[in-house]
C-alpha cells in the first residue's frame, strides 16, 4: 500500500520542523518538546473523573499515576496503561487524550502509570514499576470501583514493551493475574535487520538510528536488550499469557517485530488479533487530530477491551 495521504501531509510537517538530527539533541530538550506537542485536542469525551494519585514502589519512593473512570455503574474491568516514548520520553500528560479516550470507547477505568524513564533510570527500572502498579491494582480493584478478576495491560510502543512484559513476569512469578493485553506497534525485540526496519530506517517519523539510540539510553549493556524482559520474543515459552490485540502500522521499523510477536504467541496457544494499518506510521494512534485511521484504531481498540474486560 502506498503512504497514507495523511501520513504524507504529517511527514512533510514534521520535516520542516526537523533541524537537527533527534539524538544529537539533549534529552531534556526533547522532553519538553514532547510534552508541548502533545496538547489536549478538542472534544474530549466525557468520564465520570480523573484523579492524580500516588502508589508506593518497594523502596518507598512515591510511583505517580492517573485513575481515569467511565460514565455508568462499576465494578469496571481495569486497564493499565503505559504510555511510549523510547522508555526515555513522555509521562502521563502526553498521553492523557489517548488513556481518555480509550476509557470512555471501553467502558474500563484505566490507570496511567507515569515510570521511570532512561537513561537516568536504566532497565529494568521501568519494568519494575509496571509490575508495580499491577500488584497495586490487583490489590486495590475493590477501593477504585473494579473487578480485580478483569485487569488488562496495555501501551504504545515502548510502553507495549512494559505491557508484554509485565504478562511474562506476572506469569513468572505467579502474580496477579491478566485477563488480556492490547498491544500498539509494540518493541519486542532488538534486531536492526528486520525487513521493517531496512525498509523504513529513514522518512517516516521513527527512524532505525533513533531507535538505536533509545535502546542504547534503556540498557546498561549490548546483552541486557536479550534479556526476555527487554525483549519478551526472546522468551523461551509464551505459554500461559493472556489473549492479546497486537496493531502494527506498515511504514514503521517496529512493524516486522509486533507481527513475530503475535505469530509467537499464536504459536503457543496464546487467542491473538492482529491488525495491520496499511499507509500509517509509528505513533499514529494517538493523533486523533490528524490521522481519520487514529480514530478508528481507538474505537476498534476501545471495543475489543470492552468485550474482553468491560462491562459485565
Amino acid at each position: 500500500m502506498p503512504l497514507h495521504p495523511e501520513a504524507a501531509a504529517f511527514l512533510e510537517q514534521v520535516a520542516r520542523q526537523k533541524a537537527h538530527p533527534f539524538e544529537t539533541l539533549p534529552i531534556d530538550l526533547l522532553r519538553s518538546a514532547a510534552i508541548i506537542g502533545a496538547g489536549a485536542s478538542p472534544n474530549r469525551p466525557e468520564l465520570a473523573g480523573v484523579d492524580n494519585r500516588s502508589i508506593e514502589r518497594p523502596d518507598g519512593t512515591s510511583l505517580p499515576i492517573r485513575i481515569y473512570t467511565p460514565v455508568g455503574a462499576g465494578p469496571f474491568g481495569i486497564c493499565i496503561y503505559f504510555h511510549g516514548g523510547g522508555w526515555v520520553l513522555n509521562n502521563l500528560d502526553t498521553h492523557d487524550d489517548l488513556v481518555r479516550r480509550l476509557a470512555a470507547e471501553s467502558g474500563c477505568l484505566f490507570v496511567n502509570v507515569d515510570y521511570r524513564l532512561a537513561p537516568e533510570h536504566k532497565f529494568p527500572a521501568a519494568i519494575e514499576d509496571a509490575y508495580t502498579a499491577l500488584g497495586w491494582v490487583y490489590d486495590r480493584a475493590a477501593e477504585i470501583g473494579c473487578d480485580r478478576d478483569r485487569i488488562a495491560v496495555s501501551g504504545d510502543s515502548a510502553g507495549a514493551n512494559l505491557a508484554a512484559v509485565a504478562c511474562l513476569m506476572t506469569r513468572d512469578r505467579s502474580g496477579p493475574p491478566i485477563a488480556f493485553q492490547a498491544l500498539i506497534y509494540p518493541i519486542t525485540d532488538c534486531d536492526f535487520e528486520r525487513p521493517s526496519y531496512r525498509e523504513n530506517a529513514e522518512g517516516y517519523f521513527l527512524t532505525r538510528r533513533e531507535m538505536l539510540w533509545f535502546w542504547n539510553q534503556y540498557v546498561s549493556s549490548p546483552d541486557q536488550m536479550r534479556d526476555p524482559y527487554a525483549s519478551p520474543l526472546l522468551a523461551t515459552s509464551l505459554k500461559g499469557l493472556p489473549p492479546a490485540s497486537i496493531l502494527t502500522a506498515e511504514f514503521d521499523p517496529l512493524r516486522d517485530e509486533g507481527e513475530a510477536y503475535a505469530e509467537a504467541l499464536r504459536a503457543a496457544g496464546v487467542n491473538v488479533a492482529l491488525k495491520r494499518y496499511d499507509g500509517m506510521i509509528h505513533a499514529f494512534v494517538r493523533r486523533v487530530q490528524q490521522f481519520e485511521c487514529a480514530r478508528i484504531a481507538v474505537r476498534e481498540l476501545g471495543q475489543q477491551l470492552r468485550t474482553a474486560i468491560g462491562p459485565k
